[in-house]
């Protein structure tokens, strides 16, 4: 009930009953920080064996950041499927931008 991130808290004794797997019950939109890491260490092995940005954003760009490689701090995860869209708050709708791309970003 304290947890500043639970948006519902009428959700939250359906959400625990229910095994604490549907998170739209108590709209909870962060990403847990086993998450983010998850997916910062995917896309970094990924980018660096490809010789571009772990940014996607940068990645696609032909900047100076294009190839440049972000530590965990100067990134923000940001779900793929916006989650005001229905976008779970899970691995697979994960994706780390660089901060000032994901400020930019928005609701799209």
């Amino acid at each position: 009930m304290g947890d500043v991130d639970i948006k519902n808290k009428r959700g939250i004794y359906e959400y625990v009953l229910g095994g604490e797997v549907e998170t739209k019950l108590i709209e909870v939109r962060v990403f847990d920080e086993r998450t983010k890491l998850a997916a910062y260490e995917k896309q970094t092995k990924k980018a660096e064996a490809a010789g571009v940005s772990n940014c996607p954003m940068c990645a696609s760009g032909t900047n100076n950041n294009a190839e440049r490689i972000y530590r965990l701090e100067e990134m923000d995860a940001d779900h793929v499927t916006a989650w005001s869209n229905g976008g779970a708050s899970n691995l697979k709708n994960c994706e780390m931008l660089c901060v000032p791309h994901n400020r930019s970003k928005g609701n799209r």
